[in-house]
């Protein structure tokens, strides 16, 4: 008698232990038939409940488009179900500068299915590569009788921009920078024979012409070695310049800066190492 009462206590436990499993989070968990949960998708992944998102920033007044998926785990509804949401007071993006809400306030999952969207838009133009601006969402109710998942109902969207490489855009009128001698004027061109490379017509300021190479997927820029004439005072010379260190170039705001040596090609000794800073006009 006294084993079978031991037994049946074991028993008891393990029914309500399995209860108990039921009622769990969703994900991988077993799920009773009538139990519905709300969740934010993009917190159930892999990546966690904040995740950074960077935006292709393009300064042409216009904004870009992003959406998190709000899923019903659980029956479908024969009626559209209604989640309320809010943004959270600690998020450092600010309505207006950084995004806007398209989906205000609460998002409808339509009748028999299973998500919906909140969608916003992100004011690229106004924020620059470096910042880190963080969007909190948090789910706050609903007008059936869903649960909001107390780990995957609220989630943080990071945003931050980069620029991507345009040729376009370093094509045209530059400030050089010469330490040294000082500023004057460049004009650039887009090398027919290269989709990556633009021709600087003024090197030196002696009205040479160096090719420059940018990368389209780092921030590398090469310039090209290149043997040119220029008369310094003591007659007219050639000259040779190649690179001199890692040069750099920033896609937003169209500027470069090159580390060069200049070699005077009769003697073969290096005349000048330097670095030009181009500044787009």
């Amino acid at each position: 008698m006294k084993m079978k009462a031991i037994y049946k206590i074991f028993m008891f436990i393990g029914l309500l232990a399995f209860v108990a499993a039921c009622y769990d989070d969703p994900g991988t968990d077993i799920l009773l038939d009538n139990v519905a949960v709300l969740e934010i998708n993009e917190a159930t992944t892999a990546t966690g409940l904040d995740v950074s998102k960077s935006y292709n920033r393009v300064t042409n007044g216009q904004t870009i488009k992003d959406s998190i998926r709000v899923n019903l785990v659980g029956p479908q509804r024969s009626t559209p179900l209604v989640v309320n949401f809010a943004i959270d007071a600690t998020s450092t993006a600010v309505a207006g500068t950084h995004y806007n809400l398209i989906t205000t306030n609460s998002v409808t999952i339509p009748a028999n299915s299973s998500f919906g969207f909140i969608y916003f838009e992100v004011i690229d133009d106004n924020i620059l590569p470096g910042e880190i601006w963080k969007l909190k969402f948090n789910l706050t109710g609903n007008d059936g009788n869903a649960t909001i998942s107390a780990k995957y109902g609220v989630f943080t969207r990071t945003i931050r921009t980069l620029c991507p490489f345009n040729r376009a855009n370093f094509v045209g009128n530059y400030d050089t920078n010469e330490p040294g001698y000082g500023t004057y004027d460049n004009v650039s061109t887009a090398d027919p024979a290269d989709a990556n490379s633009i021709l600087i017509n003024n090197f030196w300021d002696t009205g040479a012409t160096v090719k420059y190479t940018f990368s389209a997927t780092t921030t590398a820029v090469t310039i090209a070695t290149t043997t040119f004439t220029a008369n310094l005072g003591a007659g007219a010379e050639q000259w040779t310049v190649s690179a001199n260190g890692a040069a750099t170039y920033d896609a937003c705001l169209y500027s470069f800066v090159v580390p060069y040596k200049v070699v005077r090609v009769a003697t073969g000794t290096t005349f000048e190492t330097n670095t030009h800073t181009y500044t787009k006009k």
